[in-house]
């Protein structure tokens, strides 16, 4: 029997481990409040990263719902983006 192991995936500004989804039922849909604590983040940050499109965001009936395993998606996208942007110098000469 062949067995893989992953180890989870964790998430660039968190020790809290973004573990995808492996069935194949339907994505689990958190509230604000459920992705800030799982993510070990304020309401107010959450709501800054929607605002920046730094994570993904549904609306359901007028309500904010976001799928866990895209966010951790993109989250390791953001995190390896800004990890290829050289960073900005000051010329303090002129």
């Amino acid at each position: 029997m062949n067995s893989t192991h992953t180890t989870p995936q964790t998430t660039p500004f968190s020790d809290t481990p973004c573990k995808p989804e492996v069935s194949a039922a339907p994505a689990e849909l958190l509230t604000q409040v459920q992705l800030a604590r799982r993510l070990g983040i304020s309401r107010r940050t959450l709501a800054t990263w929607v605002r920046h499109k730094t994570v993904p965001m549904i609306k359901v009936r007028g309500f904010c719902r976001f799928d866990y395993t895209k966010v951790c998606a993109a989250l390791e996208q953001h995190e390896q983006a800004a990890a290829g942007t050289p960073e900005p110098t000051h010329d303090t000469a002129r």
